[in-house]
């Protein structure tokens, strides 16, 4: 399963607030932004893309941590019992 498959799951449920969804939702493209730079700096070689990578990669970094502590400061949790309420139904509707 996919991440943006896992984010739909989490935020279809009514737990969390229109602002709360917003911040999980930007706290996982933040993620992403900051893995993919990570991969990018592994594989650039030229000087100025090097610097650029690491440019990229704390600027990813920076976005990363300010929306996990936003998420924090507004008490955003991820309960992972709705994934799993879902993944079950979903598994007995597909063996059926």
């Amino acid at each position: 399963m996919n991440r943006k498959k896992i984010i739909e799951i989490l935020l279809s449920t009514t737990k969390y607030t229109p602002e709360q969804k917003d911040i999980i939702i930007l706290l996982e493209e933040a993620k992403l932004e900051w893995e993919s730079s990570k991969e990018y700096f592994q594989v650039v070689d030229e000087p100025k893309l090097v610097d650029y990578a690491i440019y990229r990669e704390d600027q990813s970094r920076a976005r990363y941590i300010y929306f996990l502590l936003e998420a924090r400061r507004k008490e955003v949790t991820i309960d992972a019992s709705y994934m799993i309420e879902y993944l079950d139904r979903s598994e007995e509707h597909t063996s059926e």
